[in-house]
């Protein structure tokens, strides 16, 4: 179990960290044709963070 929950809060963690850079970046990301506003970077930033923190405090 230790393995699954270090495993998922890397997951997290990186995933956390692509949306930061693309929160500093300004990276524009663009699906079927329509733009993704920065928006869900910020909420899906602070959702995957706080699931990386749970898990590697859950450790």
């Amino acid at each position: 179990m230790k393995n699954y929950i270090a495993i998922s809060g890397s997951i997290f963690a990186i995933v956390a960290f692509a949306h930061l850079i693309r929160i500093i970046d300004g990276w524009e990301v663009v699906v079927n044709g329509q733009a993704v506003p920065m928006t869900i970077s910020y909420l899906a930033f602070v959702a995957t963070g706080l699931l990386a923190v749970w898990a590697f405090r859950a450790k």
